[in-house]
């Protein structure tokens, strides 16, 4: 049986994280297995856990409020403990993707922290937090005393310094934004639209769950397009299509409830366009009101919004 590096250890509501946090580590070499990608349908889930578990050199815990209550996630990361109770071999590494606070046997485990970071951000923190980099700053922190008497740090060798006059601390300084570059609004598409799929799977899983007269899909065309549906009674009561536009005039997230051809998309109810100058989304058509755009701002969308907002137009008819 060959060892994998990672075994990912999640639950529903984290499964985006948990993908996200797979595929950042596949993209660097190291094995991993996830629930979603590697147990086959009509294999025995409890066997299959036992065998990722045996088979996984560590275990990475997705860590949210979800996480410390589940109680199907326990025997996944205590069979990780009980391997290294000291963490000396850092057989159990939580990332913390959600606030939350660990307690019992996870307490003193030190986490990696990606909640309030960007897509970068999180992603140089898991990466040097797996590897165990130190955390030291690239460029000396600021000296954070002012006339205590304390040393000046040496100054570097190889160049001639000259004294300066000491410069005046000023007040109010603005912030200058740069634009963003065409390749980091690319990536940020790509991230509303993974976003808007995992939105959309696990709020159907989570829907039809509810009942059992409920059944529904997200069916993938292919990379850049999906097809949505839900079934009461067998009677389709919803159904939409939405696609990732990437061309010479538009860049955003279409949406249609009218038209399901699979190689034409010519028409559609909304689009989701990036604002001027910002990584946001805006609502093109907009005017849809009612729930759908309740507690949102429609100019400026974050990945998360802009999941949801689609979400609710998709099933507003089931209300």
């Amino acid at each position: 049986m060959n060892k994998v590096d990672f075994f990912i250890s999640y639950t529903a509501a984290d499964e985006a994280w948990a993908e996200w946090a797979a595929f950042i580590l596949e993209e660097q070499g190291y094995s991993v297995l996830l629930q979603k990608w590697d147990f086959a349908a009509g294999g025995n889930f409890v066997l299959e856990m036992q065998r990722a578990a045996s088979q996984s050199s560590r275990t990475v815990g997705i860590l949210s409020p979800d996480y410390l209550t589940s109680k199907f996630v326990k025997p996944e990361w205590a069979a990780a403990f009980a391997k290294d109770p000291e963490g000396l071999k850092r057989s159990l590494v939580l990332v913390r993707v959600r606030e939350c606070e660990p307690s019992g046997l996870l307490e003193p485990l030190i986490y990696i922290d990606l909640v309030g970071l960007d897509q970068d951000q999180a992603r140089e923190r898991l990466l040097s937090g797996m590897i165990g980099l130190r955390a030291k700053p690239s460029k000396r922190p600021r000296f954070p005393g002012r006339g205590q008497g304390a040393k000046s740090p040496a100054l570097f060798p190889g160049a001639v310094q000259s004294a300066a006059p000491e410069k005046r601390t000023l007040g109010y300084m603005p912030k200058i934004r740069r634009p963003p570059t065409d390749l980091e609004k690319r990536r940020f598409i790509q991230t509303c639209f993974e976003t808007v799929v995992q939105h959309f799977r696990s709020a159907l899983a989570e829907l039809c769950s509810q009942d059992a007269a409920i059944v529904g899909e997200v069916k993938e065309i292919n990379a850049t397009k999906y097809v949505a549906e839900i079934f009461i009674n067998g009677e389709r009561r919803a159904q939409c299509k939405f696609w990732m536009s990437d061309g010479m005039r538009e860049n955003g997230i279409k949406y249609s409830e009218t038209d399901f051809g699979l190689d034409s998309d010519s028409s559609f109810n909304e689009m989701l366009s990036l604002v001027h100058d910002e990584l946001a989304l805006k609502g093109i058509m907009g005017g849809f009101g009612g729930k759908a755009e309740e507690g949102l701002n429609l100019e400026r969308l974050t990945p998360e919004d802009a999941a949801e907002y689609l979400w609710r137009r998709f099933t507003w008819r089931l209300g």
